[in-house]
């Protein structure tokens, strides 16, 4: 109807326009015929509606059914959901459960690959075993859990390493020697214990590298009795052989042992002044031995001839006999007192402690200096000590106490001094012990000789005794 209405105002609108061009009757004809037009697409558009209505209805009822089946399935999805959640969360309980397991059997694993791979980097098996070993690396690379033919190969490879640590075998092989190179020899491999080798030139012991992939000639000196005791058992002249059932510590001593120079110089310039003592002090104790070894100690002998001499009034025989023995110190001071017959017993005194006074110089020379030495010594070591240990602390301070090794050795260099000290002074100290000892006895012997002597004078009548003191009230 809007349509109708609004040709209508169309029509009238352009008759005015127009300006009456055409007739009446020719702008009713074309209404009517555009009326009938509009009413036929009016009727042809509500049938189109009604149809599109149907269809409508038609995919609204077949989307309403799919809505409806749909909803029927989710609902069984969901029930189906629910199941598979239950099982889902029972089966996270029963892994959950046995992961640690899983866990605690792999690292077993894992732990039991390394640690029989440290057993065959420190073994002289290992280069025997190069080839199994790759089954070790292969587990050792892996993150996830081992196989069941790793863990067989493992177990496999356990076996043969035990079965060979029980055996002794001979035979030739390669080896690297002490110089780097490929040395091929006889090899004996005494189980796990140790290995040795004899070459054209060469003997000794061999042990693995740092991976336990090669054999490598022990560097270092290697004792006599040891070398020779290889060659036998090659020789088949003897079947035992000595080995380092230390891990290698005996023979990593004898790569790192010094010679007596090296010693020494690592004990900084110290060392020196302290074996110059020890040099000087021996001769000193070298002269001092010559001369109480030149010194005649029949002291007995001598006082019974001079006192016979005394008693037979041959005073000048008994002064010729003194100079004849005069390296031995009782004559010496029994020539004294032979000079002071005739004399009073206070002279005769004088005499004797003038002579004993004489005679000590000659007995304690360098005695003094030997005591001196002694203790000098061992302070120039603990002054070597000192120092080293404060270059020690310097070197903590710079790089800090990371490595143990580094301490213990700068303080075992610095504790050389000190070693090197005491063992100079020791042995000064016993010579000039035992030095002054006999200074000691002889002097006693002379001192006893001497009064024995003087006793004689008196009885002889040859020295006037000393008149006693007379006191009066």
């Amino acid at each position: 109807m809007k349509t109708l209405k609004t040709l209508v105002i169309a029509a009238l609108l352009l008759v005015a326009h127009s300006s009456f061009a055409a007739s009446w009757q020719e702008i009713s004809d074309s209404l009517t015929t555009m009326n009938q037009q509009g009413l036929s697409r009016a009727a042809m558009i509500e049938q189109l509606i009604h149809q599109d209505e149907a269809d409508l209805k038609k995919a609204l009822s077949q989307l309403r059914s799919k809505v409806k089946q749909q909803k029927q399935q989710l609902s069984v999805a969901q029930q189906d959901l629910a199941k598979l959640s239950k099982v889902e969360q029972k089966l996270n309980q029963e892994l959950a459960a046995e992961q640690e397991e899983i866990e605690g059997i792999q690292g077993t694993v894992l732990g039991a690959a390394k640690r029989v791979n440290d057993l065959f980097e420190h073994s002289p098996l290992g280069p025997q075993f190069a080839q199994q070993r790759q089954t070790i690396d292969t587990i050792l690379e892996k993150k996830n859990f081992p196989g069941m033919d790793e863990i067989r190969a493992l177990t496999a490879l356990c076996r043969a390493y035990a079965t060979a640590a029980s055996q002794v075998t001979l035979g030739n092989g390669e080896f690297f020697a002490e110089d780097g190179n490929v040395v091929r020899g006889e090899i004996a491999r005494i189980g796990a214990l140790g290995a040795v080798y004899r070459d054209r030139d060469n003997a000794g012991y061999l042990q693995a590298n740092s991976d336990g992939r090669e054999l490598v000639a022990v560097a270092g000196e290697i004792p006599g009795p040891a070398l020779n005791a290889i060659d036998r058992f090659f020789s088949g002249e003897h079947s035992h052989l000595p080995l380092d059932i230390s891990g290698g510590a005996v023979f990593l001593q004898m790569t790192q042992s010094k010679s007596f120079g090296e010693w020494l110089e690592s004990g900084g310039f110290l060392v020196w002044p302290i074996l110059a003592i020890g040099v000087i002090a021996l001769l000193l104790a070298a002269e001092r031995l010559a001369f109480f070894l030149r010194i005649r100690a029949n002291s007995d002998t001598i006082l019974h001839q001079v006192t016979r001499y005394v008693e037979l009034d041959q005073i000048k025989e008994g002064e010729m006999f003194c100079r004849e023995k005069k390296n031995a110190p009782t004559c010496q001071i029994l020539a004294s007192c032979l000079k002071q017959i005739g004399q009073t017993q206070e002279v005769l005194d004088n005499a004797l402690e003038e002579a004993l006074m004489k005679q000590m110089p000659r007995f304690e020379k360098f005695l003094p200096t030997m005591a001196m030495f002694a203790a000098i010594a061992p302070l120039l070591g603990l002054l070597g000590t000192v120092t080293g240990m404060i270059s020690t602390f310097q070197v903590i301070t710079v790089f800090g106490t990371g490595d143990p090794k580094m301490m213990s050795g700068g303080i075992s260099e610095a504790l050389i001094t000190t070693q090197v000290g005491l063992a100079v002074a020791i042995p000064i100290m016993l010579l000039h012990h035992l030095f002054e000892r006999r200074v000691d006895v002889l002097i006693g012997d002379m001192e006893e000789k001497g009064t024995a002597f003087k006793i004689t004078l008196l009885k002889t009548g040859r020295i006037t005794p000393q008149p006693q003191d007379s006191n009066h009230d």
